[in-house]
């Protein structure tokens, strides 16, 4: 089976989705614009730039996911079923329709609230009327473009999925980029850890870290002798941590002092599996949130089981048409 995006050029609202399965094939339009300029004709979608793109790649996942559903379910006229799916999700909304339904489906696990409810939200806190903004979802967060800003929009709840998502899978890399270093700090420094408890759990992690590293580029390059040189360099790094970890106060700050980058990642992959998780993302939410004047919170009602949105200017200007 084949998913393609392509552009019909004698259509307005010209991108279409082209499902295939050997000798059957069907196409149908996801009812949106795009210029010919912001279409990357080589991979065949639109640019990142593009408000859609997030929402046009998980509805190709999505689309991939209940393809096989369906054939292991031996329905008959899958891509019958695929296509007249996808009309019922543009029929009102366009392909807003869709980024609702995949904002929903790919978060349902995760106790967000529901696309419709962030949508009242920013209604609630900007004044703004359906037509006066567009809507892009990137992974649990949603943006809003207006004529003067963009906002972002998230919540305790998303915040949390993505966190235990990254020390889940151990994203060393999405910890290092996407993670505040300041908080984690802070979460450290209310309780604290001693010596002979920290040190070994960070041994453990930094040991997995480089053979995950080992493993990763075994599989994908084949040669890993230039890892040698770079394991040895994070070795004496590991040995001024041990040597300056008792006056320090602060395991977190102090691994970023020393590699910003692996030791700080590590730390905090250190610090998850010694304490208490769950109560450390709310932590870290609360200090985000609550805590980051940027940050202001909307609630739909004043009932206390009513969600919570959090809300900050994400820049700014754009013109939208």
């Amino acid at each position: 089976m084949k998913i393609v995006y392509y552009l019909n050029e004698g259509r307005k609202k010209n991108l279409y989705c082209r499902i295939s399965d050997g000798s059957e094939r069907v196409t149908f339009s996801l009812d949106y614009s795009v210029e010919p300029d912001k279409w990357n004709l080589k991979k065949g979608e639109v640019d990142i730039e593009d408000i859609s793109y997030f929402t046009l790649k998980d509805f190709k996942k999505y689309l991939t996911g209940k393809y096989h559903e369906l054939k292991n379910e031996d329905k008959d006229n899958v891509l019958i079923r695929l296509k007249n799916e996808a009309l019922l999700f543009t029929k009102e909304k366009g392909i807003d329709g869709i980024a609702e339904r995949m904002f929903d489906y790919f978060n349902k696990d995760s106790e967000l609230p529901k696309y419709a409810e962030f949508i009242k939200a920013f209604e609630k806190f900007s004044g703004l009327k359906k037509g006066d903004y567009k809507v892009e979802t990137i992974g649990e967060i949603i943006h809003f473009h207006t004529e003067e800003d963009i906002y972002e929009m998230d919540t305790y709840e998303g915040l949390t999925s993505r966190l235990r998502s990254f020390i889940k899978n151990k994203s060393y890399g999405e910890i290092y980029t996407e993670t505040d270093k300041n908080i984690w700090s802070e979460i450290y420094t209310d309780v604290g850890v001693e010596k002979h408890v920290f040190l070994p759990e960070f041994l453990r992690q930094w040991e997995m870290y480089w053979n995950n590293q080992y493993r990763e580029i075994r599989e994908s390059v084949g040669k890993t002798n230039h890892l040698d040189e770079l394991k040895q360099h994070s070795w004496r790094q590991f040995q001024v941590y041990m040597a300056c970890y008792d006056d320090c106060g602060d395991a977190i700050k102090l691994a970023c002092d020393i590699d910003d980058m692996e030791l700080y990642s590590i730390s905090v992959m250190t610090m998850m599996n010694i304490f208490n998780a769950e109560v450390c993302y709310d932590e870290y939410c609360e200090l985000e949130f609550d805590g980051n004047p940027d940050w202001k919170s909307i609630s739909l009602d004043e009932d206390d089981d009513s969600p919570v949105f959090y809300i900050r200017t994400h820049y700014c200007p754009i013109k939208i048409s």
